[in-house]
């Protein structure tokens, strides 16, 4: 599993984090696709659509959530994904 995040979207976490929240990180596990391996993010918690984090990333209009597999949440000062 890949755990460190690119610095880029580290900041864009960081920038966009909220007291009461975490970011869970969700893997590519499809291994027949062309992304196998990325990293998505949701924002979970207080104030959030979800308070809990999803099993699997959720469906989008751009992307299907079935291959993203829940996979840790964010350590922002490490900036790497955590294992749970």
């Amino acid at each position: 599993m890949k755990t460190n995040i690119d610095p880029e979207t580290l900041e864009k976490l960081r920038a966009q984090a909220r007291p009461n929240t975490k970011w869970a990180a969700y893997q590519n596990v499809a291994m027949d696709s062309a992304g196998f391996g990325h990293l998505q993010f949701l924002m979970v918690g207080e104030g959030c659509t979800f308070t809990e984090r999803p099993e699997k990333m959720p469906d989008t209009a751009f992307d299907l959530g079935w291959k993203y597999k829940f996979v840790g949440f964010v350590d922002l000062e490490a900036g790497e994904v955590k294992e749970t």
